[in-house]
């Protein structure tokens, strides 16, 4: 069993994945009071996770990471420096996330990784496991360019001695009942490059991928947890209601796009809030508010799925204890990382810390390319901008489409 060190851990989805995998947890910590007081009633409680206590032993403390250090740290739980051979954490994601104003290094949530990085450096782990979405793969730096602001992490890496290998990883692929996407960044030294997990699952196995299995359902997910109370059911009001009660499952209200130079007739998407869920596949992304999606209840009608729900697609335990407030528990859930996607990432990546390092016969300095489809995605997001740019900017807010027509 090898000793991680966690920040950013919310409500510990990454943390107790990673002890599912075989690590063990030593110090975590958040800044958030509700996220702090959930891992710290699972560890009292003594919530099992694959048969184990969840942060068994851990130091558990609020802590604003600006004010950190690894010195603080390794103090807290009696460690030297290079005693702890990995750090792992997910920085705060709204910065980057579509969900969210893309801000990007101009918000201050967006600096927060230079942080990860100095106490990754203080503390001089082996290892360095960092979790973000999927937009931060082509987000733009100071530069304004898609893809510079993941250059700029992992150069700032590579300064202090890390190289770093990155992929985007669908926890369905996994057996996550959820299609969630989010980018990976595994810091390394030289000649000690960990591989990610090949999936182990497949919306529909073939030839290709004839060892996989199927995804994972919504349905089959929800199967396994007790049935909604109806303390639990939040159903639609008003007009929504209408609108959710015509829509077939896996489709929603549709929102009003900005028109573009190639979209004349606008870029749609569909409406926050008001999406039916199609409970034969997994689900869509659990976010952090309360918008979640809706299902039709055989017994309930058309009502939102619930946070014990939304924890079920995560991979929580399902005696895992969350805070009292509805809005809390929404967010605590929707911010985590999939216990059961953590899992996987950490059995490769402990698989990999037990063999001996190969010492490289020179030091490179120069940042490694990324994988071609991650290079492919940044190059279609460069012609969008080129193409779409400038008529997207001109086009009037949606708030303003709306105040229009209303």
């Amino acid at each position: 069993m090898r000793d991680f060190i966690s920040l950013f851990a919310g409500a510990g989805g990454l943390d107790i994945g990673l002890e599912a995998a075989g690590w063990n947890c030593r110090y975590a910590s958040d800044i958030d009071d509700a996220a702090v007081a959930t891992m710290k009633a699972n560890q009292s409680a003594r919530t099992l996770i694959k048969g184990r206590p969840v942060f068994d032993g851990t130091f558990i403390e609020k802590a604003d990471v600006r004010g950190l250090t690894g010195k603080d740290i390794l103090s807290s739980i009696g460690a030297r420096r290079g005693d702890i051979p990995l750090l792992a954490g997910g920085p705060p994601c709204q910065s980057w996330s579509s969900a969210g104003h893309q801000l990007g290094f101009q918000d201050p949530r967006g600096r927060l990784w230079s942080d990860f990085v100095r106490i990754a450096d203080e503390l001089d782990v082996r290892f360095m496991l960092f979790e973000n979405v999927r937009g931060l793969l082509t987000a733009r730096g100071e530069d304004g360019v898609p893809g510079s602001a993941l250059d700029t992490i992992r150069s700032k890496l590579l300064e202090v001695g890390f190289h770093t290998s990155v992929s985007l990883l669908n926890a369905a692929d996994f057996g996550v009942p959820q299609r969630r996407v989010r980018l990976f960044i595994i810091g390394y030294r030289s000649g000690d490059e960990p591989v990610f997990p090949l999936p182990t699952h497949a919306k529909m196995p073939g030839n290709e991928d004839v060892d996989r299995r199927p995804w994972v359902s919504m349905r089959e997910a929800l199967g396994e947890i007790a049935p909604v109370s109806d303390g639990e059911i939040i159903r639609p009001s008003g007009k929504l209601r209408g609108e959710l009660e015509q829509l077939e499952p896996g489709s929603g209200v549709k929102s009003m796009g900005k028109p573009e130079a190639t979209r004349p007739g606008g870029h749609w998407g569909y409406k926050q809030g008001a999406f039916m869920a199609d409970l034969s596949l997994p689900g869509r992304t659990v976010t952090a508010g309360a918008q979640q999606d809706w299902v039709r209840d055989p017994q309930h009608g058309v009502r939102r799925l619930a946070p014990r729900e939304c924890a079920a697609l995560q991979t929580f335990p399902n005696d895992y204890i969350w805070p009292d407030k509805l809005a809390d528990q929404y967010r605590v859930i929707g911010n985590s990382v999939p216990p059961a996607l953590a899992a996987v990432v950490g059995e490769s990546l402990l698989s990999h810390a037990g063999k001996a390092t190969s010492a490289p016969n020179k030091i490179s300095r120069v940042l490694s390319p990324l994988d071609v489809r991650l290079q492919a995605a940044i190059a279609y997001t460069k012609r969008e901008e080129m193409r779409n740019g400038a008529s997207r900017r001109a086009a009037p807010s949606r708030r303003k489409m709306r105040m229009a027509v209303g």
